[in-house]
């Protein structure tokens, strides 16, 4: 699995990061999302697609195939949320499903 964002769509609420921040991240100085994985390991797939449901502007594109090849570890850019940070991010996300403490 791949993720794209369509960065002329993406509307800078950090939705996507706060609900993945192994994968997504915000781009300097506009806030505009970034993918940091070339390929979405296995364990994040559903969470990816969550995060994907998630964003207030459809800007985040999941691509199902993995036509990634190679040795079948994915290839990463940034350092990965381990499954069980995953499912913290998704408790945490039930209970404040706007993921945002209200804070400014």
């Amino acid at each position: 699995m791949r993720v794209v964002i369509d960065q002329d769509l993406c509307g800078t609420s950090w939705q996507c990061v706060l609900t993945l921040p192994g994968i997504f991240r915000q781009r300097e100085p506009d806030g505009v999302a970034e993918v940091c994985v070339a390929i979405v390991p296995k364990a994040l797939h559903a969470a990816v697609r969550l995060a994907a449901s998630q964003c207030p502007v459809a800007a985040i594109r999941v691509i199902e195939s993995d036509d990634g090849g190679g040795d079948g570890e994915p290839a990463t850019v940034g350092p990965v949320p381990s499954p069980a940070e995953v499912g913290r991010h998704a408790t945490e996300d039930q209970h404040n499903p706007g993921g945002h403490d209200g804070t400014v």
